[in-house]
């Protein structure tokens, strides 16, 4: 690998670093989506699978917005430009 290759690449602890934001970042912004599926399940055990369903569906259709592996590329490639810019 070259070393301009290198530059582009996020160690280990960065990647992690990266991905806890962009996870936080998604659950920010589907927030108000995350409150209804929250205060749904509140006092619910099982039933919460069922009760709570379309709640569940919007929330895991608006982190998947955010956090799809075409987003999450993106990102990244939005990343190393900003932060490794090629030679």
């Amino acid at each position: 690998m070259s070393s301009e290759n290198k530059s582009r690449v996020m160690s280990n602890r960065e990647y992690d670093r990266f991905l806890k934001d962009k996870k936080l970042e998604a659950f920010k912004r589907c927030d108000p989506l995350v409150q209804e599926f929250v205060h749904c399940s509140q006092n619910r055990l099982l039933s919460v699978a069922w009760a709570c369903r379309q709640q569940n569906r919007n929330m895991f259709n608006c982190l998947r917005e955010y956090m799809s592996d075409e987003a999450m590329a993106k990102a990244e490639k939005e990343y190393l430009d900003k932060n490794r810019p090629s030679s």
